[in-house]
């Protein structure tokens, strides 16, 4: 199924980069693959999401 259809991102959770590395251990530890995707950034009309 995973190799027919895009099965997407799944969970996010969006933390304070000082608590990212600590959600992704309690992510990992609960049995779960997590991993950091991203950041947000200012931008010049607002917030853009890289």
């Amino acid at each position: 199924m995973y190799n027919t259809y895009n099965m997407g991102i799944g969970m996010m959770f969006v933390v304070p980069e000082s608590q990212a590395e600590e959600a992704v251990n309690a992510v990992n530890a609960a049995g779960e693959k997590a991993f950091v995707i991203g950041e947000i950034t200012e931008g010049e009309k607002g917030v853009d999401i890289c």
